[in-house]
């Protein structure tokens, strides 16, 4: 039987997860790893979401699949599942004790989270992950207060951008309201991203812009449900 992965993907922000941009990436990466073990992929979720943040409803999906199906979870990129060393530290002890079959990562192939060894290995990687995420900010609030003190003047224009990002929030949620009826039943009946996709699609069911429904889609439209 070939080895079953789940996996999962993550954006920081709305704009790139209805963009793809940077899921592409992620899903090649992925992609080129199962198929080096001859595994096949059973599930995917992806999340839009901060690295930084440890409360993640899709990544709690996608771990309980695994669970589920006694399968490896797997990531394109350590900083894809997070850059919070608390986390990755928390979960590769799940791996190690009864929670799932494994836990892998495209760029860190031949590291195993089910010895020692691989979990010291991620333990340090992940360190340095929250180590960049913590320094670009620093060196964000450095560059704005220099700025402030040159007498540059702050927040016009990304106050007008968090504004249109919140109007385009607000809509997308709307939309995914009225959706809620259709989809709900599937996902309260297990069924998977890939399956919710297919049977929209048989009905005729199209999205906002006129395209066929898959994974990636369906899942922007739970996690927006928070269903």
């Amino acid at each position: 039987m070939a080895e079953q992965f789940v996996t999962y993907f993550r954006v920081s922000t709305e704009e790139q997860g209805d963009s793809g941009l940077g899921i592409e990436a992620q899903q090649e990466k992925v992609r080129s790893l199962v198929e080096s073990r001859g595994g096949e992929v059973i599930d995917e979720f992806t999340e839009i979401e901060s690295g930084r943040k440890s409360q993640r409803p899709v990544l709690a999906q996608a771990l309980e699949a695994a669970r589920e199906a006694k399968a490896v979870l797997v990531v394109a990129k350590l900083d894809r599942l997070a850059r919070d060393a608390e986390l990755v530290n928390r979960l590769s002890k799940e791996v190690a004790s009864n929670g799932f079959l494994g836990l892998s990562f495209a760029d860190l192939p031949d590291v195993d989270a089910t010895n020692a060894a691989g979990r010291m290995i991620l333990g340090v990687m992940a360190q340095v992950a929250q180590f960049e995420a913590e320094r670009i900010g620093e060196r964000t609030r450095e560059a704005l207060a220099a700025a402030k003190a040159r007498g540059v003047k702050l927040g016009g224009r990304r106050e007008e951008a968090v504004k249109a990002a919140q109007a385009r929030k607000g809509e997308a949620l709307e939309r995914a309201e009225a959706l809620r009826g259709l989809i709900a039943p599937f996902v309260e009946a297990g069924q998977s991203q890939r399956a919710i996709a297919a049977a929209l699609n048989d009905a005729g069911h199209r999205t906002e812009r006129g395209s066929l429904w898959n994974h990636k889609t369906i899942g922007r439209v739970i996690y927006r449900l928070c269903l």
